[in-house]
């Protein structure tokens, strides 16, 4: 199974996560709330620790990614965005890792708007909540 865990208290995070779950036509991904119960087990049982509100983490195979590189890994796995995914890989970690964190510090102000979109039945059966 591959998590992918995220900020459940974050507008940005939130669109992201719809988005990611939208385009996720062959259901690869389970979405975690890092806010969830199961989301906080998740992460104790991993040992990750204060990574948890500054960035998104995939868990895949019980190895985990994040922030640019957990980026790349999703985009390969949605069939749209496939390419985005592999030209991120052209670029070097330094630089995309150095343009997530500047959105991760950012994101709070780049969507003021914090109400969550409400999933449709077939989207919310890919969230643990």
């Amino acid at each position: 199974m591959t998590y992918l865990i995220y900020d459940g208290a974050c507008g940005f995070c939130n669109k992201l996560v719809m988005f990611v779950a939208k385009n996720d036509t062959n259901n690869h991904f389970i979405f975690v709330s890092s806010l969830s119960v199961f989301g906080a087990d998740l992460l104790l049982k991993h040992h990750i620790v204060g990574l948890e509100e500054d960035t998104i983490i995939l868990l895949e195979d019980n190895q985990f990614f994040i922030r640019s590189l957990a980026v790349r890994k999703i985009l390969q796995k949605l069939p749209k965005y496939k390419f985005l995914g592999l030209i991120m890989y052209l670029l070097p970690n330094r630089l995309t890792d150095y343009i997530y964190n500047f959105i991760a510090k950012h994101r709070k102000k780049i969507i003021r708007n914090n109400n969550c979109e409400i999933p449709s039945a077939k989207i919310r059966k890919k969230f643990i909540i």
